[in-house]
């Protein structure tokens, strides 16, 4: 059976990655459940900090996950006014309209037609909001490594030579999140034994 989301629009929200570096991501509703388990207080706007938890987790966190999943998908990012001249981002690519934050507001119905386009510049402009984007951006890209260093273990454990390869490089460069030399060169030991020119050139 297939999830059921919360989030505004997500039962159409199958648009796909205009990034390469985010290929991996199937779609809005895949980036959703990673950030799911990243979004926290220090990615939570100031002013809505106290009032933040795990039970209203999209609260405060709307713009840069916006311009986060436009570096994803593409598109657009606007906004819908708010009270104190603030905005409420959502994202629409290629006619297709979704707002991962949307649930923080409960049942209130939003708008999502005839609002102004958010510019980056104008969001980042305050340095508290650009440093939670970068934390943001940095923590979805070591969850992302971590996922694909789990597919690759699991893969070499099946026989996979080449995903042993991929480990023995990925500890070597970093790419999982950390730069590990003895676990690159037990990966790299392995797949060099089975054949990996490539991990004996590593070694």
């Amino acid at each position: 059976m297939a999830k059921e989301y919360k989030f505004y629009g997500w039962q159409n929200a199958d648009v796909k990655p205009a990034n390469k570096d985010y290929e991996k991501i199937a779609d809005p509703r895949e980036l959703y459940d990673i950030l799911s388990e990243i979004w926290c207080k220090q990615t939570c706007a100031p002013r809505m900090q106290q009032d933040w938890s795990r039970e209203n987790m999209t609260l405060g966190q709307c713009s840069i996950t916006a311009f986060l999943a436009q570096d994803i998908f593409g598109g657009e990012v606007y906004g819908i006014p708010r009270d104190g001249g603030n905005f409420h981002c959502y994202n629409v690519v290629d006619g297709c309209v979704f707002d991962l934050t949307s649930e923080q507001f409960g049942d209130e119905e939003l708008s999502y037609e005839d609002n102004p386009v958010q510019k980056r510049e104008d969001h980042f402009a305050k340095a508290e909001k650009h440093e939670r984007y970068l934390y943001l951006k940095a923590q979805l890209d070591k969850k992302l490594g971590k996922m694909e260093l789990l597919k690759l273990i699991d893969a070499a454990a099946k026989g996979d030579i080449d995903a042993a390869e991929k480990i023995a490089l990925g500890y070597f460069t970093g790419i999982f999140g950390e730069k590990n030399p003895a676990k690159a060169k037990k990966w790299a030991s392995y797949a060099a034994k089975h054949g990996s020119s490539a991990a004996a050139e590593l070694l």
